[in-house]
């Protein structure tokens, strides 16, 4: 759908019964500023008049604190939100907002100036922005209540995913080294990475692992430190940098080893991962 016109106008469900305002009011290149402008608690039937258009909502919902709702939109609206027509802009509306393209260019940065200033944004983000904020207002026991709920839960799986790594970490433990012999560290880079370069990671590892059953952790801890190195050299050697996923899944392969073999957190990253150079 195309982008639409400055001054159009689109009506959009806050909550049942409620309808929202939302309106155009600045082009900037390919991208629209869309602001919410008002919420009420009928359906709208047609475009609202007169001042109701330039009432702007403000966000506070979460102690947030923006004079006003909206952003900057790059496609047209969505199906679920629908015109009203166009009401031209006054002439004292056409100054109220601003990409974050010249205000970054900008000589001199004011508070004034600074205000005006809407992020980047999409229609669902803007829409969602106002039905929170509508709930803020109306509902807010309820969406303090599910915050709660919603922050106790995010602990629970933070708590569970604890204990089931310390509990993979004690089995690791448990079966040494030696239990990693037959394990692929790199499957996730098939079709991702040179066939040649996935060989010569997995070469490396299992070659340090076979290297390291029956050492101590002294002895553990030099030869991670050589195979950290290894990596080092092994990206520019087939023509690749190791962008920071893959340098992730290096150094976790790194760190499973290492865990087998007994070495601890602190002489992993003081001397085994301080070699890393990717």
């Amino acid at each position: 759908m195309s982008l639409p016109a400055v001054g159009e106008l689109f009506a959009f469900a806050v909550a049942p019964g409620v309808e929202g305002v939302l309106r155009v009011v600045a082009a900037h290149d390919a991208s629209r500023c869309v602001v919410v402008t008002r919420v009420q608690g009928a359906s709208l039937k047609k475009a609202p008049k007169g001042d109701a258009l330039f009432e702007l909502e403000p966000m506070t919902h979460h102690e947030r604190r923006r004079s006003m709702m909206g952003g900057w939109v790059s496609v047209g609206p969505p199906a679920d939100v629908r015109s009203l027509g166009v009401v031209p802009l006054r002439a004292d509306e056409r100054e109220r907002v601003l990409h974050p393209e010249p205000w970054v260019k900008a000589a001199r940065k004011t508070a004034a100036l600074a205000a005006k200033v809407l992020p980047l944004a999409s229609w669902d983000v803007v829409v969602a922005d106002a039905r929170a904020q509508w709930r803020w207002v109306h509902e807010r026991d309820a969406v303090l209540a599910e915050d709660v709920r919603a922050e106790q839960q995010r602990l629970d799986m933070f708590s569970a995913a604890l204990a089931a790594q310390g509990k993979e970490t004690e089995t690791l433990a448990r079966r040494g080294v030696t239990a990693l012999k037959r394990q692929r560290f790199f499957a996730a880079w098939k079709g991702q990475l040179p066939r040649a370069l996935i060989n010569d990671a997995e070469l490396a590892v299992r070659e340090a692992v076979v290297s390291l059953e029956g050492r101590t952790v002294k002895q553990a801890t030099s030869r991670l430190t050589k195979l950290v190195r290894t990596f080092n050299r092994l990206g520019p050697a087939h023509g690749h940098t190791f962008d920071s996923t893959e340098a992730e899944d290096i150094m976790d392969a790194v760190g499973t080893v290492a865990l087998a073999c007994g070495v601890d957190e602190t002489t992993f990253d003081a001397t085994i991962d301080a070699a890393r150079k990717f």
